[in-house]
């Protein structure tokens, strides 16, 4: 009769084992799901600001250079002006690259993907 009792505790402790690690392959899961939402939400936001801003660029330079054209000299200086100033962000922005984007991205990056769930919520 024991031994009837210890093989259905065996096969009740098989199942719930297996249980276990279905629940937990489910787990990580969601947690892949939800990091990858984050990174790809991440993404996508900054895809949008970066072709809003540069539509905010293209048509303030064409604002300055048709103004500059017609207020105070030719448009093609208004247009090397432009392209000076382009050309010296460009410069600024390489310098700085590290402060502007590789640091912030990384740190971001890894409050995504390096956040820890308390299991107990």
């Amino acid at each position: 009769m024991e031994s009837g009792k210890i093989s259905d505790n065996f096969t009740q402790l098989t199942e719930n084992v297996k249980d276990y690690i279905n629940l937990r392959i489910d787990l990580g899961k969601l947690i892949i799901t939800e990091k990858l939402s984050k990174l790809i939400s991440l993404f996508l936001i900054t895809v949008i600001f970066f072709i809003l801003a540069m539509f905010l660029l293209l048509f303030t330079s064409l604002a300055f250079v048709y103004w500059f054209g017609a207020e105070i000299g030719p448009s093609w200086l208004a247009a090397l002006i432009v392209t000076a100033v382009y050309i010296l962000s460009g410069i600024f922005i390489y310098m700085k690259r590290h402060e502007f984007f590789i640091n912030p991205l990384v740190s971001q990056l890894t409050k995504i993907l390096m956040e820890d769930k308390d299991e107990n919520k």
